[in-house]
This record gives structure tokens, sequence and C-alpha cells, in this order.
């Protein structure tokens, strides 16, 4: 299985405005912990990378059921413990939305960021 982190590399081609924001979350510890055990480094990710560590960390544990895979079963793991759950759907993700609602702050990184407000989670939901 390769590391999530190299598909995080931005391509030769892409074009970001040096005045559009970069929308990254600041998970808090324990879910810090989860993207960590997935591979993930650093303490600031954007939702996106967020999901893909959440996935990867699924899959390594083994956590989805092997005839109904959209099928999660986290009651006895860590992040049954952030979702308040013993399994979902990944068809009805609003339980990992929830979650990444209340264990994630809000970062700006660009270069007027100073100007910025404060941003909504669920915009970038």
């Amino acid at each position: 299985m390769s590391s999530a982190s190299t598909q995080f590399q931005p391509s030769k081609n892409a074009c970001r405005s040096s005045f559009e924001p970069v929308k990254q979350v600041r998970p808090k510890l324990p879910l810090l912990k989860v993207l960590h055990a997935a591979g993930a480094n650093g303490e600031t990710f954007t939702l996106k990378e967020c999901m893909i560590y959440l996935g990867e960390y699924i899959a390594q544990k083994q956590l989805y059921d092997k005839e109904q895979q959209h099928m999660v079963h986290c009651g006895k793991d860590q992040l049954g413990k952030l979702l308040g759950c013993q399994s979902f759907s990944v068809k009805e993700p609003s339980l990992v939305y929830d979650m990444l609602r209340r264990n994630v702050t809000l970062t700006t990184s660009t270069v007027t960021s100073k100007n910025m407000p404060p941003m909504e989670l669920s915009t970038l939901i």
C-alpha cells in the first residue's frame, strides 16, 4: 500500500490565486492520533487529507465489514469513540462530518491571512 502523503503533492500545472485562502484544519489530539496512525505527518491538513487518512486508517485496521464493505465496525476502536457509534456506512458519511466538526479547528494559510475573517467549518464541508 502506498503512502497517502504522496497523493498531496500539487501538480506542476496547479494554479492557485495568491489571495485564495488555503483551507486547512488542525485536528484535536484524539483525531490527530488516528490520522498519525494512518501515516499522516504534521498537525494541519485539508479536510480532503483528513478523509483520505481516515480511509487509510479504516483499511489498515480492517474495520470494514468483509461482506458489506461500505459498513465500518469501529465500536471497539478509538475511531468509534470519536464517532460515538459502534458502526456506520460510508454511504451515509454524516457521522464522519459531524465528528470532524467537533474535532478540528480551522486555520487559514495565505499571504494575506491576517486580513481574512475566521471561516466556518460548514463552508468547507
